[in-house]
């Protein structure tokens, strides 16, 4: 009797797109190579200082992630935006990702000090 672990069986449930003003991208299941990849250069910018290369290194990740987006593109979004999306190409859920950017805005409305 032959057993059969049928791989595809396991791939991702879900697709993951992201829209960016009237265009929506595909976001690639992460690989093996890719999360190879992803840990390679979250080790490397630990210790990086500038936020330059930070932000570049998060831009290729993203391109690895969404490679029909174009780096003009990315260039283009708020460092918020960057960032909400460098998580969802992660795995992060739009929910945490709009809740955390809301929570924010919220500490950031608050009065501070006797008014």
């Amino acid at each position: 009797m032959t057993k059969l672990l049928n791989l595809n069986q396991l791939s991702a449930k879900e697709t993951r797109e992201v829209q960016i003003g009237e265009k929506v991208y595909l976001v690639r299941e992460m690989s093996v190579e890719d999360f190879i990849e992803t840990t390679r250069v979250a080790e490397a910018m630990e210790n990086e200082t500038s936020y330059a290369k930070q932000l570049s290194a998060t831009m290729d990740l993203i391109k690895r992630s969404i490679p029909d987006i174009e780096m003009s593109v990315l260039m283009g979004l708020s460092l918020e935006q960057l960032k909400g999306l460098a998580g969802f190409t992660r795995g992060e859920s739009p929910e945490s990702i709009v809740g955390a950017h809301e929570a924010k805005a919220d500490v950031q409305a608050e009065p501070v000090g006797n008014v």
